[in-house]
Order: structure tokens, then sequence, then C-alpha cells
């Protein structure tokens, strides 16, 4: 699993827990944690276990930097699943330089921070060369999964 589908996953799970539509925040966890497992980078899982532990809380970690906080925040707000191809490309590469910005003059967590970009990384690859397995770059690929429909 891509980092990028795990905050999807996320995202979507916070807003419902947030709305108060999803009570059993443990269950929601539990159900995040197993995705994260699935995630290829040691990085990558342990952001995404970070994220999992402030779900349902009223505010992020003690222990999360200024920082790390502003590029959830960056990931978070910003929307890369809409629009023309070329919009998209230009909300990832221009949250991506926000991002790295923040490592930039973060401390011990810049490699975390800059980890969250991975997944922009793909989303960018998909939108300009396609899937692997797709013949025509940055096509849409309909019933795959629903970032892509």
């Amino acid at each position: 699993m891509e980092f990028e589908q795990f905050k999807r996953e996320y995202v979507a799970a916070r807003a419902e827990v947030d709305a108060g539509e999803l009570v059993d925040v443990a269950a929601v966890r539990a159900r995040l944690r197993e995705l994260a497992a699935g995630l290829t980078a040691d990085t990558d899982r342990g952001v995404a276990y970070g994220l999992i532990e402030q779900l349902g809380t009223a505010e992020a970690p003690d222990d999360q930097s200024p920082e790390m906080k502003q590029a959830l925040h960056i990931l978070d707000s910003t929307v890369f699943e809409t629009g023309t191809t070329e919009e998209r490309l230009a909300a990832i590469g221009d949250a991506r330089r926000r991002i790295w910005a923040l490592a930039d003059r973060a401390g011990q967590d810049s490699n975390a921070i800059r980890a969250l970009t991975r997944g922009l990384e793909t989303t960018e690859n998909l939108l300009t060369e396609g899937a692997p397995w797709d013949d025509q770059p940055g096509r849409r690929i309909s019933g795959v999964n629903r970032f892509f429909d």
C-alpha cells in the first residue's frame, strides 16, 4: 500500500470521527493499523501510526513538532483529487515545496516530514506517466479504486 492511499483512508475516518459519525474510535484505529501495516516504508509506517494515535483526540500529540503539525495541515487541507491534471499537479508541487521548506527548518523529525510527500510523488507519477500497466499516460482508470474513479 502507498502512503497516499493510507492518508486518504485516515482523512476520511478522521472527518467521520470529528463529525461524530463514528463513535467507536478503537475500531477505526484498529482498521487503520491494519492498513498501516501494509505500508512498505518504515518511515511511512511510523508516520501512519502517529496519525492513528491522534485520531479522536482534540489535539495532536504534545511531542509532535510545530513543523510536523503544519505539514500535516497542508496535506489535510489541500485538495489533490479534483481539477484538471495541470491543477492537480500544481497543487501537488506547491504542497511538496511547502512541506520540504518546513522539513528544512525542522529538527529531529525532518525526515519524517519529508516522507509525508512520498504519496504526493506517487500521485504525480500516476498523473504524468500513468499506471505501469496503462498504455496511455495520465489516463484515468475507472473501477480500480475510489482515488481513480
